[in-house]
């Protein structure tokens, strides 16, 4: 699996990154490739997406010498990760590269138009809010194209004729929530296997409180979806 890490385009892998990373390795008995990639606000888009997109097509001509299978890799990002992650989905057939198997996408950041009623009403929730989400978007998507602002934002992306399996989980209390449950419905439209998580009580990143209930239970639901995502025959 090849996750990408969240934090606003801006910010490096956390510690509690890196424990999901160990976590989705150890129970989803798969391996987990963790890449740094460029940051805001020195690299707006698209260096991340290349950065990422330059280790899918590393893993996939390495696959042999790497011992994993080119037809069982995945994809997960959380946040701004779950953005590059889905938009890496999204233009697999543009690239000319093999469809991932899977893509998991916690909580994502989808849609650059901001335009969804709970970006209007979280302007001042903890961890994440839609006044940060509007600065993040500014700085990633600055002196960009037309074109290349619709290839950044997975809710304009052109979808593929196929998509792989998709696992989204939503936050209640988060400026994010609603646009991830119209991501989820329209890949679901376009003909795609969605699991959607919406959890309850929860805000953006509440699952760095690891050790919570609800934390393992929904992290528990994600491992469970990989597992079947990297089993053959499935």
């Amino acid at each position: 699996m090849l996750y990408i890490h969240g934090g606003a385009f801006s910010y490096k892998a956390s510690v509690h990154h890196k424990k999901l990373a160990c976590i989705y390795a150890l129970e989803a008995n798969c391996r987990v490739v963790f890449p740094d990639y460029h940051l805001l606000p020195e690299h707006p888009y698209p260096t991340a997406y290349q950065d990422v997109l330059s280790v899918y097509k590393w893993l996939l001509k390495n696959a042999e010498s790497l011992r994993i299978d080119r037809e069982l890799i995945g994809i997960a990002g959380d946040s701004s990760g779950g953005a590059i992650a889905a938009a890496i989905c999204n233009a697999y057939e543009k690239e000319a590269l093999p469809i991932p198997c899977a893509q998991m996408l916690i909580y994502p950041v989808t849609d650059a138009s901001m335009s969804t009623k709970s970006i209007k009403l979280y302007s001042d929730t903890p961890s994440w809010n839609s006044q940060n989400n509007k600065k993040m978007w500014e700085f990633y998507l600055k002196n960009v194209t037309v074109e290349n602002i619709r290839n950044a934002s997975p809710m304009q992306n052109v979808l593929p004729h196929k998509l792989p399996d998709t696992y989204i989980e939503t936050a209640e209390y988060d400026c994010l929530h609603d646009e991830g449950i119209l991501y989820a419905e329209r890949l679901m439209e376009a003909g795609a296997k969605v699991e959607l998580n919406d959890t309850k009580g929860t805000i953006h990143g509440y699952d760095s409180a690891i050790k919570t209930q609800i934390a393992q239970n929904n992290i528990e639901k994600r491992i469970l979806f990989l597992k079947k995502c990297f089993s053959y025959g499935n």
